[in-house]
């Protein structure tokens, strides 16, 4: 089985990082877990000219069966956007800071367990988003989401300096950002308009700092969850973030949530938008699913469980339970 393996030499810099090995400890630590499976990987550093996308797509046309990317979340986008619609499995190894996409697929921190996976799991296919022709695997957000995302990369940087300076410039983002007016069409069809503080469009159920924000998300059922937050005060935005850290959702029924393949997002006035945190320009959006293009390995049991199946059966009642509840809730007259 040839393998390769792509590491970013500076994962885990931040001081909310959960591996705080050295490149040397960690390379070393993987080749060791690797080993007892017959695993011997090619190994390839990202760069700030390829951040692992290049890497990820020449190891795939030269044949490798697995590419493990070894980082964070930043450098899993990467590799896996350099994976889409190839041959090539993606192995995850999570050394990274929030590590969402491992949390998503159930794939522990540690990376003796993680290896093992990467060896003796099985290969399941998922799906990821695409807002404006730019990939995502976690979320693509409208809005304040958007806006706060340089401030929470600045919150997690290394350092005492840049974490006061992006807590800063968050509360100063939070307090002045204001409720836009969005036109919004889900699957072609009837165009809904709303006042909203935010529109998060997820393919992942955790984004963001490790949080469980989209709880009905599904990574492989062809569907993206789409969450409206339409009556959210500044407080309680602040309220929602701190009750989901808390594993609780006291603030939930105020978000309006949709399953779609296509969301189309117009505004009175240009927004910002992102993918998976990176600023991807202004409105208008154009969000739509590309359905098990990306290949993964994950645990036997994750890939026969409720977030990973190949049951077309369930896809089907998924979709037919967000159609149902989407036609009810036009009658009832919600988003206006």
């Amino acid at each position: 089985m040839r393998t390769v393996l792509i590491l970013n030499p500076t994962s885990g810099e931040s001081a909310l990082a959960t591996n705080h090995n050295t490149l040397d400890d960690s390379k070393e630590l993987i080749l060791a877990s690797l080993r007892p499976y017959n695993i011997e990987p090619t190994i390839i550093y990202t760069t700030v000219e390829d951040p692992g996308t290049g890497l990820a797509r020449k190891a795939a046309e030269e044949g490798a069966d697995i590419v493990i990317a070894g980082g964070g979340d930043g450098t899993l986008h990467a590799v896996a956007n350099g994976l889409i619609n190839t041959n090539s499995a993606l192995g995850i190894l999570p050394m990274g800071t929030m590590n969402n996409i491992a949390r998503s697929l159930d794939i522990p921190e540690d990376i003796e367990k993680a290896c093992e996976i990467i060896a003796q799991g099985t290969t399941s296919r998922i799906d990821v988003g695409k807002i404006n022709d730019h990939i995502f695997l976690e979320v693509a957000g409208i809005g304040l989401e958007a806006a706060l995302f340089p401030a929470a990369e600045e919150f997690k940087s290394k350092g005492f300096s840049s974490t006061l300076h992006g807590v800063i410039d968050g509360l100063r983002t939070l307090f002045t950002f204001a409720p836009t007016r969005f036109t919004v069409t889900f699957d072609n069809k009837k165009r809904h308009r709303m006042n909203a503080i935010q529109i998060s469009v997820c393919n992942s159920p955790y984004y963001g700092a490790r949080l469980q924000f989209a709880p009905n998300a599904l990574m492989d059922d062809g569907l993206l969850d789409v969450l409206i937050y339409r009556r959210f005060s500044k407080i309680d935005y602040i309220r929602h973030a701190i009750s989901i850290s808390q594993g609780r959702r006291a603030l939930a029924q105020k978000i309006s949530r949709r399953k779609a393949k296509t969301i189309y997002i117009q505004s009175e006035h240009p927004v910002k938008i992102h993918a998976d945190g990176e600023q991807k320009g202004t409105t208008p959006a154009l969000i739509e699913i590309q359905t098990g293009v990306l290949q993964v390995r994950v645990a036997k049991k994750v890939a026969a469980g409720p977030n990973m199946t190949k049951s077309e059966r369930k896809k089907r009642r998924i979709y037919q339970r967000a159609t149902e509840r989407d036609q009810s809730e036009e009658k009832g007259s919600v988003y206006v």
